[in-house]
């Protein structure tokens, strides 16, 4: 009996081991877990929403990707945020819309009318990213930094679902 247990413990400790690393390694490499800290993207998503992002497709970003970064102006700082300006486009946020190189952008995600306090010409770098959030009377994003592009390297995640609360799971971000 108390060889069996001993090899029980065994076991158990390695099969928990094994989970462990397994997990770690997945979160590490191929998934995020973030949380919405703000109403900067609201309607779409809330403040305290939990989102799962895939780490292995950050080179694929696409203009409306919802992606997780790090804050150019505060690097330890992780925003969720929407793409709206990509690698050597002209950004032009005007009279509540927003242009990229002359063609006006969908905005139909967009909670409210856009104030006008932001408008502006951005030109964004190679390599870089031109962020803004959702509901663009409350979201502190690229028009508003002092670092205004997130660099590719700085990108973290795309949101791919939202997993908490559970009334509220979806994978349409």
């Amino acid at each position: 009996m108390r060889l069996e247990m001993k090899s029980f413990i065994k076991r158990f400790v390695c099969n928990f081991i094994v989970f462990y690393v397994v997990i770690m390694i997945t979160f590490k490499m191929i998934f995020m877990i973030c949380m919405v800290p703000s109403v900067s993207m609201e309607n779409t998503l809330k403040a305290g929403d939990i989102l799962i992002g895939t780490r292995f497709d950050r080179k694929n970003i696409k203009r409306y990707d919802i992606m997780a970064f790090e804050m150019p102006d505060h690097p330890s700082q992780l925003y969720i945020k929407r793409v709206i300006g990509l690698p050597g486009e002209t950004i032009v946020v005007r009279g509540g819309s927003v242009y990229a190189d002359g063609k006006k952008l969908r905005s139909d995600f967009v909670k409210g009318t856009m104030n006008t306090s932001a408008d502006g010409v951005y030109r964004v770098p190679e390599g870089h990213y031109f962020m803004m959030g959702d509901n663009r009377n409350n979201s502190y994003d690229s028009r508003f930094w002092k670092n205004k592009y997130v660099s590719a390297n700085a990108m973290r995640c795309h949101a791919r679902l939202r997993f908490l609360p559970f009334k509220r799971i979806t994978n349409h971000l």
